[in-house]
């Protein structure tokens, strides 16, 4: 089995081929403002030295969101793209869902934060079921303080990750005092290798479909159409 991932939600964008059980990937820079030129050289590249093509793919796979509107954009239009010209189908993941299973075994709770800016947060708390995690709360947007309340009544190991950790580490272990935080900062953003691993895997969080019919995960309305509402 052959597939190509990729996930362009936050500021660093990521590519990996899943090739009969073996994942290779590749990361841009840092830097979100450089996805729509950077995404698909990395993936030629990528496809190149592997000897591969885009229509040698069995499916392809893509990170959904939330996280960056255009961000998301881009590596959705670039899979679909692709996938539509190949005839092959999708198979896509949020963006929460492949932080949280980047973890292979039980951790404890883990919490993935996107930064969704003025406070506010993208995030679901996980339980591991055996196999792989598992949201058991709804993806919400929220402020960094309603989180912070949501942790305080939980109980055991909770392990923060994603790329919104390093804003708020200070205060939920500080000023809000959640005990028991254990802070991932080498888990910041989504990987392909992740999301290629949970397409090739089959696991239930993966929603399958067309070129056509798949969508991005918005948790929000973009700050353009907001303001244009206004």
């Amino acid at each position: 089995m052959k597939i190509l991932a990729i996930d362009t939600s936050c500021e660093q964008a990521s590519c990996a081929l899943y090739i009969e059980g073996e994942i290779v990937e590749k990361k841009s820079p840092v830097d979100k403002r450089r996805h729509s030129s950077s995404l698909m050289p990395m993936v030629s590249d990528l496809l190149a030295e592997n000897s591969l093509t885009a229509g040698d793919m069995d499916f392809f796979a893509v990170g959904s969101g939330p996280g960056s509107f255009t961000g998301i954009r881009i590596g959705m239009s670039a899979v679909k793209g692709m996938a539509f010209a190949a005839g092959k189908s999708i198979h896509s993941a949020k963006s929460l869902d492949i932080l949280a299973n980047r973890y292979k075994a039980p951790v404890g709770i883990v919490c993935p934060m996107i930064d969704a800016r003025n406070r506010q947060v993208y995030t679901a708390l996980y339980k591991w079921n055996g196999d792989f995690y598992e949201p058991e709360t709804d993806y919400i947007g929220i402020s960094i303080e309603k989180l912070s309340e949501i942790l305080a009544e939980k109980d055991g190991p909770i392990v923060i990750c994603g790329d919104a950790l390093e804003k708020y580490q200070e205060f939920l272990t500080a000023e809000a005092g959640i005990i028991g935080i254990e802070s991932d900062s080498s888990n910041k953003y989504p990987s392909a290798a992740v999301l290629a691993d949970m397409a090739a895997r089959g696991i239930e969080l993966i929603d399958k479909g067309s070129a056509s019919a798949t969508l991005p995960f918005y948790l929000r309305e973009s700050q353009a159409k907001r303001l244009y509402d206004r």
